[in-house]
C-alpha cells in the first residue's frame, strides 16, 4: 500500500468510522453533544487499535489482514463494552456497539477491495533504470526492490564509470553507457530513471540523457526517490541548496496558532485522563524509593534553547545519573538500577506523562523531534550533517522518528526529524500521535 496506506487509508478509514458511528448511535442518543462524544471516542480508540495492530505497515494488504482487521476491531469494541459497562449503560449500547464494529468491518474492507481494483486496473509495474551503478544507485535499488507494493521494478542501471563496470557484483545488470539511454529505455519500457551520479554530471552526460530520455519518463534525482520511499531523508546526500529551498519554509501563521491550541488542548486533556495513572505512579514509587517523585534533565529545545525537561523517577535515588539518557542507553530486562514498580511505567511511557507541564509551558509540543541532551546535541552536531536543523521546531512528546524505529543512529533520527519539519501538517500529526498510543498499548513505543 506505501505511501497511500501511510496516509491516506487512515483518514478514509477515519470517515468509514465516524459515518458509521453517527449512522448506528444516532437514532438512540439523546443530544448532538452525547453524538459528538461518541464518534470521537469510536474513532480514536479504533484508529489506535488499527495502529497497534500494524493494520497500516507498507506491506501490500493480503488475505489474512482481514483478521487483523476482525482482532484490532474486536479489542476496540471491547474496551467500549468495557467503558460502558462501569457507567452503566444497558444492553441495548452492547448491542450498538456490534452493531457500529461489523459496519466498520465491512465499510473497510470494502474500501480496500475498490482501492485494490482500481490499481489492478489502471496502475501497471512501471521499469525503473538507475543512472550510476555505484553506492548511491545500489543502495536506491535495494531500498526499491524492498518495497514490492511500490509496484516498480528495477531493469538495470546505465554508467560510465568503468570501475563500477568492471567491479560488477550487483543481481541487476548495467544495460550500457549513458550514451544508450535512448535504446534502453525503449527495449526495457521504461518509465522512471533515477540520477544516482555521486558527482556532478558534466555536459556530455547531461546531454545524452536528456536527448535519450524521451517525453513522459519520469526523471527524479536519487536523495529525492529515496525521500519519497521510506518517508526519511538521506542526509548525508543532502546539500545546502536543499536546505535553503526545500526544508527553510515558514509555515502559514495560522498553523502555527492552531498547533499551539491543540498542543494546549491535547496536554490538558491527556492529564486529566491519566490523572489516576499519574497518582498510582506517584504513589509506588515513594513507597518504593524515598527520594523526590520527579526526575529533572535539561534538554535542547527548539533553536537550541535549554530547558528542563520533567519526568517520573523510575531509578532508584542513588543509581540516577545526570548523564542519563534513555534515548542512547540500553536496558535490560533485569537492569537493577531501574525500580521494579517502574518498569511497567518505562513500558507505557507512564513516565513521560509529566512532560505535558513542559508541553503546557511551551518548551515542548506533542508532535516533535525527540529532545536530547546538551552534550549529545553538541556532539552530533559536529559530526552529523544539518543535526542541529531539527530544532527548528519544538521538540515533542512522540514523533515521526519513535513511530518508526525505536533505536535510530543519530543521522537516521535528523533523516525522520528533517521530513518531519518539511512536511508537517496538523492531520498528519494527528495521525502520528494515534500510532504513537496504538505502539504503546501493545508495549512498543520503547527500545530495549
Amino acid at each position: 500500500m506505501g505511501i497511500i496506506a501511510r496516509h491516506l487509508f487512515p483518514f478514509f478509514d477515519g470517515m468509514v468510522i465516524l459515518l458509521m458511528s453517527m449512522f448506528v448511535f444516532g437514532n438512540f442518543t439523546v443530544s448532538k453533544k452525547v453524538l459528538a462524544i461518541v464518534m470521537i471516542w469510536t474513532l480514536i480508540v479504533n484508529l489506535s487499535a488499527l495502529f497497534a495492530k500494524k493494520f497500516y505497515k507498507p506491506e501490500m494488504f493480503k488475505l489474512r489482514d482481514t483478521y487483523t482487521l476482525f482482532e484490532a476491531l474486536a479489542v476496540s469494541a471491547g474496551i467500549s463494552a468495557l467503558i460502558s459497562l462501569i457507567i452503566g449503560n444497558g444492553a441495548i449500547t452492547y448491542l450498538l456497539i456490534t452493531l457500529c464494529a461489523i459496519g466498520i468491518f465491512i465499510g473497510i474492507v470494502s474500501l480496500r477491495i475498490v482501492y485494490f481494483l482500481f490499481k489492478k486496473i489502471f496502475r501497471a509495474q512501471k521499469n525503473v533504470l538507475i543512472v550510476g551503478a555505484g553506492q548511491d544507485g545500489k543502495l536506491i535499488a535495494e531500498e526499491i526492490q524492498q518495497r514490492p507494493e511500490l509496484g516498480l521494478n528495477v531493469v538495470g542501471f546505465l554508467d560510465d564509470n568503468m570501475n563500477n563496470i568492471e567491479d560488477e557484483d550487483s543481481t541487476i545488470p548495467i544495460l550500457g553507457l549513458t550514451c544508450d539511454s535512448e535504446a534502453v529505455i525503449k527495449d526495457n519500457n521504461v518509465k522512471v530513471v533515477i540520477i544516482a551520479v555521486k558527482s556532478r554530471m558534466n555536459s556530455d552526460i547531461l546531454t545524452d540523457l536528456v536527448k535519450g530520455i524521451p517525453l513522459g519518463v519520469k526523471v527524479w534525482r536519487m536523495y529525492r526517490f529515496y525521500e519519497k520511499i521510506t518517508h526519511k531523508f538521506l542526509v548525508s546526500k543532502m546539500s545546502v541548496n536543499w536546505l535553503f529551498y526545500d526544508c527553510v519554509r515558514k509555515k502559514a501563521l495560522l498553523y502555527a496558532y492552531l498547533k499551539r491550541i491543540c498542543d494546549i488542548l491535547s496536554s490538558i486533556a491527556i492529564m486529566i485522563i491519566t490523572l489516576p495513572l499519574s497518582l498510582i505512579a506517584a504513589i509506588g514509587i515513594k513507597l518504593s524509593d524515598f527520594g523526590p517523585i520527579f526526575f529533572t534533565q535539561i534538554r535542547i529545545g527548539k533553536f537550541g534553547k535549554p530547558f528542563k525537561l520533567i519526568k517520573f523517577r523510575t531509578m532508584y535515588q542513588d543509581k540516577v545519573e545526570d548523564d542519563y539518557d534513555e534515548d542512547l542507553t540500553e536496558f535490560v530486562a533485569d537492569d537493577k538500577r531501574i525500580i521494579p514498580f517502574c518498569k511497567i511505567l518505562r513500558k507505557l511511557h507512564i513516565d513521560e506523562l509529566p512532560m505535558m507541564l513542559n508541553v503546557l509551558k511551551g518548551d515542548m509540543s506533542i508532535v516533535g523531534p525527540r529532545p536530547v541532551r546538551e552534550e549529545v546535541y553538541d556532539e552530533n552536531k559536529q559530526t552529523v550533517p544539518f543535526w542541529e536543523c531539527r530544532n527548528w521546531v519544538r521538540p515533542g512528546w512522540c514523533g515521526w522518528q519513535q513511530v518508526n524505529t525505536n533505536e535510530p543512529t543519530a543521522e537516521e533520527r535528523t533523516g525522520y526529524d528533517l521530513y518531519y519539519i518539511k512536511h508537517r501538517h496538523i492531520w498528519w500529526e494527528f495521525a502520528i500521535f494515534l500510532r504513537f498510543v496504538g505502539r504503546i498499548l501493545v508495549g512498543k513505543g520503547r527500545g530495549k
